[in-house]
């Protein structure tokens, strides 16, 4: 190979690795881990934006109160296998939460927010 058939090879591939773009990393909602009850502040699954505002993963007899950004939070997903998570709205009614499985609150009518969970060790509601 001559060098000027080298030195236009090597421009030609310079040319088009300098035109490479590195695609942006999509913002995933974080993944609610095994074995927890997590709290979004948005659906999940339609926005990837979701982010995780409360985990929980105390099985309780009682009432886990939420403080800070949990509170008011529109979405639940609950990850474990054999036991239903309990949410307590602020107008006082409560919505069981299979295992595996979600709710959300954002079309509830009237309109609810969640303000305290508890863990059931039982295997459905």
């Amino acid at each position: 190979m001559s060098p000027r058939t080298c030195i236009a090879a090597i421009l030609g591939f310079l040319g088009v690795v300098g035109t490479i773009t590195l695609a942006q990393p999509v913002a995933a909602a974080p993944t609610c881990p095994y074995p927890y009850v997590c709290f979004y502040n948005t659906d999940e699954l339609s926005n990837p934006a979701a982010k995780i505002t409360g985990k929980y993963q105390v099985v309780t007899s009682g009432w886990q109160w939420f403080t800070g950004s949990a509170w008011g939070s529109d979405y639940v997903v609950n990850t474990r296998n054999d036991d239903v998570a309990y949410v307590h709205m602020t107008d006082g009614k409560v919505i069981c939460v299979e295992n595996n499985s979600s709710y959300s609150f954002v079309n509830d009518e009237p309109l609810r927010y969640a303000d305290a969970v508890r863990i059931s060790s039982a295997s459905n509601c």
